[in-house]
């Protein structure tokens, strides 16, 4: 990957692109269990949404509702501005004109109140005046939300604090709903730029004094209320309280990074209430901190939702754009339709597919091959060209060639594993990098040991036979070395 044009590592990138893959896996693993029977944190797994119905995998109205956010800071619009606040005023509507199957009270009653027009200000206008009709409503829908407006405005306290607060004020005005959006957006904030889980106490300093030391005191209370306080989570204090209890919880328990990342989620599922709302909150916040990346396989491949067709590789490019200010890397990723010129002209790869001696059902190459090989399923390890998806079996995994990932090892076991998934469910699969060197050789050799019973040694003299070329980089070796410990 090259360098981000505003300065972002690739890490930090994998961070941006977290937020949204974090919250819409959080929201899919809690559509299953929504508002019904509590459900102990080991046990919970993706399933069919209780409310709609759709298969296990499909996000709800919380990741629908973000997309919209999303798409007007991928367009590199400010959403602290007219324009900004336009155009996710407009996709709101448009997204509840497609007859969603589960719609929040007052966000429902809001956007049907503001279907005649006006934009932003009139959106902002008939929530205003439901909450004058119902003065203690505080519900959970704009935090559910607010995730990436955040990566609007990394870096920016002060217009990251108006920007959350003028998109909660779309449809939820109340003081407390637009306090909660800041705390998260600054918790997130910290967490894509900094690598830190300092939680909502980042974005106090943020808040009108006269209300710090409330939230301060509320945020000290989540971390040690009975867990049953929590479960009644519609309300916006009550949810936040319950995704930052289920992050806290778990940090003591489980290891840092992709463990830390679902341990959480589903401790957030288990809590009970709205329970793909609160995932979803915990989501944004540990995609966030650890990464698209740190988002296992399985709980990513199946994500889906509005707009029809929309998954993950989606919220991957959407979440890099938001952090770019919509402006994409020097080859025109995340936007370019093919990025194969780019690659012939720099990397010169050479249409390989290989496979493995004893191992037909999965072939292996590079960029070039990739247009050409009859296959199943496919996937990415580098980056792709949005033409050059090979249709709804084509995943990507986030994986640098170096040393700049988040955790190595877990991403080449994860995709290790996906291969095997893959092959199992469709039948051939082909994994491809850019030239078949380092990343494609390492996958393969991951994929030997945990699914075929090799060491490592065993693995790459089985790789090379294959792939004669292959030079991993020495930080994928490592990581394999450690995979296998």
């Amino acid at each position: 990957m090259t360098a981000p044009s505003r300065g972002w590592t690739p890490i930090q990138l994998d961070r941006a692109a977290g937020v949204l893959v974090g919250s819409a896996a959080g929201d899919a693993l809690g559509a299953a269990y929504e508002f019904g029977a509590r459900c102990p944190a080991d046990e919970v797994a993706m399933g069919r949404g209780a409310l709609t119905g759709r298969p296990a995998g499909s996000w709800t109205d919380d990741t629908d509702l973000s997309v919209c956010v999303a798409r007007a800071a991928a367009a590199g619009l400010r959403l602290d501005e007219a324009a900004g606040l336009d155009a996710v005023a407009a996709d709101l509507l448009r997204w509840y004109g497609s007859g969603p199957p589960d719609v929040g009270i007052q966000t429902g009653a809001v956007l049907s109140a503001a279907a005649g027009g006006g934009g932003a200000t009139g959106m902002a206008e008939a929530a205003l005046a439901y909450q004058r009709s119902r003065p203690d409503a505080a519900g959970n829908g704009s935090l559910m939300r607010t995730g990436p407006v955040a990566l609007a405005h990394l870096g920016e306290d002060g217009t990251l604090a108006a920007a959350a607060r003028a998109v909660s004020s779309l449809t939820h005005p109340h003081p407390l709903a637009g306090d909660a959006c800041v705390l998260w957006c600054a918790a997130i904030d910290r967490a894509v730029r900094a690598g830190t889980l300092e939680g909502p106490r980042a974005g106090i300093p943020l808040l009108p004094p006269e209300r710090r030391a409330h939230w301060a005191g509320l945020i000290d209370r989540a971390e040690r209320a009975p867990l049953d306080e929590l479960g009644t989570n519609g309300f916006v204090v009550t949810a936040l309280q319950a995704a930052w209890r289920a992050i806290v919880d778990t940090q003591d328990r489980a290891r840092s990074g992709p463990a830390h990342l679902e341990a959480a989620l589903r401790a957030a599922v288990a809590i009970g209430g709205d329970t793909d709302t609160v995932a979803a909150i915990a989501g944004a916040l540990l995609g966030g901190r650890y990464g698209a990346s740190a988002v296992p396989f399985a709980w990513r491949y199946r994500l889906a939702g509005w707009p029809g067709g929309l998954g993950h590789g989606d919220l991957v490019r959407l979440g890099v754009l938001a952090a770019n200010g919509g402006v994409p890397d020097d080859i025109g990723w995340p936007l370019a339709a093919d990025l194969l010129p780019y690659y012939e002209r720099d990397w010169g790869p050479s249409g390989a597919i290989v496979g493995l001696a004893g191992h037909p059902g999965v072939q292996w190459g590079d960029m070039a091959g990739l247009a050409r090989v009859d296959a199943d399923a496919f996937v990415s390890l580098c980056r792709i060209g949005l033409d050059q998806r090979r249709g709804p079996t084509h995943h990507e995994v986030w994986l640098m060639d170096g040393p700049d990932n988040a955790d190595a090892a877990f991403t080449l076991a994860d995709t290790a594993d996906a291969v095997e998934a893959l092959a199992r469910e469709h039948g051939r699969v082909f994994v491809h990098c850019v030239r078949a060197e380092s990343r494609t050789p390492s996958v393969a050799a991951a994929w030997l040991v945990r699914h075929r019973g090799l060491t490592p040694d065993e693995a790459w003299k089985g790789v090379r036979a294959a792939m004669p070329a292959a030079r991993p980089h020495p930080a994928l070796r490592a990581a394999l070395d450690e995979l296998a410990r």
